[in-house]
Parts: C-alpha cells; sequence; structure tokens
C-alpha cells in the first residue's frame, strides 16, 4: 500500500511541474520566431525583454533572433562567467560548450555561436553578445 501511495504522490508531483512550466523560458532562443508577448521594442527600435531590459534582441527580416545582448551592467552588477553561462545557454542550447576563444558550439543544434564578452576589473562578465557563426 505505501508503494502506491509513493507512486501516486510522485505522479502528482511530476503533473503539478508540468503544469507550471513557463512558456517564456523557450521563447525568444537564438534562430527562433520572436515571441512579442515577452518582449516590447525600446525607444530606439530594439526588442527587450519585457522583465529583464538589459536583455536585448536583433532580428532579421523575418523576425527570426540574430542576435543577443546581456548587458549586465545596465542592473549595476556584474555576474560571474559561470551565472553568465547559464544565461547563453537558456538563450541558445543546454549542451553549449566553449571551443576555444570566442566560439562555442551545441551539438544538439549543430551549430556554432561566437559570445563576445567584456570582463571587468573584478573578473565579472559586464557585457556579452551571440551571434551565430557563419
Amino acid at each position: 500500500m505505501k508503494k502506491v501511495l509513493i507512486i501516486f504522490t510522485t505522479f502528482i508531483a511530476l503533473f503539478t511541474l508540468a503544469a507550471c512550466h513557463d512558456d517564456s523560458m523557450d521563447a525568444n532562443k537564438m534562430g527562433s520566431k520572436i515571441e512579442k508577448k515577452y518582449l516590447e521594442k525600446n525607444s530606439y527600435g530594439i526588442w527587450e525583454d519585457k522583465d529583464n531590459s538589459s536583455v536585448q534582441y536583433s532580428v532579421n527580416d523575418k523576425d527570426k533572433i540574430v542576435g543577443i545582448e546581456f548587458n549586465y551592467k545596465q542592473g549595476y552588477k556584474s555576474v560571474s562567467s559561470k551565472a553568465a553561462m547559464a544565461n547563453y545557454r537558456s538563450k541558445t542550447a543546454d549542451d553549449l560548450k566553449w571551443i576555444k576563444d570566442d566560439l562555442y558550439y551545441s551539438k544538439s543544434k549543430k551549430q556554432y555561436y561566437r559570445i563576445s564578452e567584456n570582463i571587468d576589473s573584478d573578473g565579472k562578465v559586464s557585457h556579452a553578445s551571440i551571434f551565430f557563426n557563419h
């Protein structure tokens, strides 16, 4: 009886987590069509995240994202390399790996990316840009 209760409780917990999934987490990744419900254009015509204006998107004429900029200093606090990498992966692919210099690769997407970082005097990332490597 305990095993049935544990399995049932686990099933309910997993179902609840699946129902709480936020669509915005999967939206606005490199190469995808922009999800305008999560973005707004600033006064310069640049797409920005509604919740975090320090993230800006460049799009092509088909509204597909071809570049993303993270301006960490806009929030007045630079971030660690580890935190920055988590942001890059959230906008590219979970398996993003550093190759050399500013070149990164995602095996699952079969795509190379260029990530340019500005590092402040504390060794933290203050600004970063992601672009496709063509």
